[in-house]
């Protein structure tokens, strides 16, 4: 049997992360789940996700200084991000990348659906 992939979600909103959480875990990834990074942030220190699912408007740390954390941390700088977010604005999208995000996806681009099939085919 093919071992689970996980992916961290960071997302503030509960709903949106329950939502999120049902249905990655109705196509068998596991789902870890984090409200601020700094809680993420907290996870990562003593477990490594398949994949981190990042929402950029966060509480205290925001998601681009979340990903400026892990990029200059040994253990995590090669974790793999996916930016999702209600926030498109060009420069953010350009900071995000510049910090090696795999995808900048925008939550009014698509449904929820939409947005976790491009999530999960970073996980294939």
């Amino acid at each position: 049997m093919a071992i689970k992939k996980t992916i961290l979600v960071v997302e503030d909103d509960l709903a949106l992360q329950e939502a999120i959480k049902l249905k990655l875990e109705k196509d068998g990834i596991n789902v870890w789940t984090a409200v601020t990074g700094e809680e993420a942030l907290s996870i990562l220190k003593d477990k490594k996700p398949n994949l981190v699912w990042l929402d950029i408007l966060l509480p205290k740390i925001n998601g681009l200084e979340f990903l400026e954390i892990i990029r200059k941390d040994s253990d995590l700088k090669d974790l793999p991000v996916v930016v999702v977010s209600v926030s498109g604005g060009m420069e953010k999208v350009i900071q995000a990348r510049s910090l090696g995000i795999l995808d900048y996806i925008v939550k009014s681009e698509g449904s929820l659906d939409i947005i976790i099939k491009r999530v999960e085919a970073f996980l294939k």
